[in-house]
């Protein structure tokens, strides 16, 4: 006798099941662009005399890069500027604290 080999065959389908719309792929956002979006939003809402710091772990650089990139997303007025007496920490406010960002140079403007 010839052997067969056994087909397995899953649960049946509806047409309209496979034509739904997958789910669009998301570009999956960092937790840390979710807090410094939090940070902007919250920088420029409050007062004008307001700075808020905001403690980064690693490079300035790449704080500063990230920081900038969700400033302007948002499309929020705030500055970020750092301090040599603070470092591993990003001032934000709604006024520029140093002269060099007053030049209308400054991120998210």
């Amino acid at each position: 006798m010839v052997a067969f080999k056994v087909i397995k065959v899953g649960k049946p389908l509806n047409l309209d099941d496979l034509k739904k719309k997958a789910s669009p792929r998301q570009h999956h956002v960092s937790p840390r662009d979710e807090d410094l979006a939090k940070l902007v939003n919250e920088v420029s809402v409050g007062a004008a005399s307001q700075v808020l710091p905001w403690h980064f772990e690693g490079k300035a650089a790449t704080a500063r890069a990230a920081a900038s990139k969700v400033i302007k997303a948002s499309g929020a007025a705030v500055f970020v500027s750092s301090r040599p007496d603070m470092p591993g920490a990003l001032l934000f406010s709604r006024v520029p604290l140093s002269r060099r960002q007053s030049d209308g140079k400054a991120i998210g403007h």
